[in-house]
């Protein structure tokens, strides 16, 4: 059956920029317009009980303006209600899911403490107007158990001087993305978050076993790197020289300053001075 052009430019029309699927942009490549577009990682993994971001961008023609945003999972249009994950025109949406996005061009999603059950197919949509549009492609995110967290280090050594520097990296079986790692020294927490711990002008406080967590619990957390900082010899003997002086000193005038007060205690005082005049006289 021959269809008219006509009628299928209406067609096409009618349907708007919903291209969400492969197929389609394949059979009608004119009409992918770039102005739609939805950009996020093909796919990454995460470990079960952290907490990971999925980085995501989006454009649309000017003069349009984005009323509501929603991601979904295994749903190739985002048009099934159960699978969606967050929905900006719903108040039922699960506190474990944040948007970071806004409604101008980032769409990123944050998902906190991750389960096993949240591995799947992740699909944005955005709504301009009356337009709906979908990124084609989506992002697979596999959760995983996660063993075998270790502490990677950019030296071979354990050992180093002081005043050098030395990135630790928290590492595991899965390339995770954009995780909230937490960082301790000899079991204390540190401020410092990030998958990467940078120590430069290494002083001998940075002596310690370090660890990294994967969550706030510490339930992920690695097997402990230490890192012994070496102080610099001729310093080292200065301030031991220094030490050493300075306690010689102190000795010194304790000395002085027993010999003083036994002196003036063993002096005979006026009242003495005054009988042996009586008794001369």
């Amino acid at each position: 059956m021959k269809t008219n052009p006509w009628t299928l430019s209406v067609l096409l029309l009618l349907a708007g920029p919903l291209g969400a699927d492969p197929d389609w942009y394949e059979e009608y490549p004119d009409w992918a317009d770039p102005d739609w577009h939805v950009e996020y990682p093909d796919s990454f993994c995460v470990v079960e009980g952290s907490t990971a971001t999925i980085p995501c961008s989006f454009t649309h023609p000017a003069g349009r303006r984005v009323e509501r945003v929603v991601w979904c999972t295994n749903d190739e249009f985002c048009q099934r209600l159960v699978f969606n994950v967050y929905d900006s025109s719903s108040v039922r949406a699960d506190r474990r899911f944040q948007y970071l996005g806004d409604r101008v061009g980032n769409c990123t999603l944050k998902i906190i403490k991750m389960v096993k059950r949240d591995t799947a197919m992740y699909r944005f949509l955005f709504q301009a107007n009356v337009d709906k549009y979908t990124g084609p492609k989506g992002v697979i995110v596999k959760v995983t158990d996660g063993e075998d967290v270790k502490v990677r280090s950019s030296v071979t050594d354990h050992v180093v001087k002081e005043g050098g520097q030395v990135t630790l990296t928290c590492t595991s079986a899965c390339s995770f993305h954009q995780l909230d790692v937490h960082w301790y020294r000899n079991g204390h927490a540190l401020s410092d978050t990030g998958p990467a711990l940078h120590l430069s002008g290494l002083t001998n406080n940075n002596t310690g076993n370090y660890t990294c967590s994967l969550d706030s619990s510490g339930q992920k957390t690695s097997a402990p790197w230490s890192l012994l900082v070496l102080v610099d010899e001729g310093r080292f003997v200065w301030h031991l020289t220094v030490s050493v002086v300075l306690k010689v000193l102190w000795a010194v005038f304790l000395l002085l300053l027993a010999g003083l007060v036994f002196a003036k205690r063993s002096a005979p005082g006026p009242e003495h001075e005054i009988v042996y005049s009586e008794v001369v006289g």
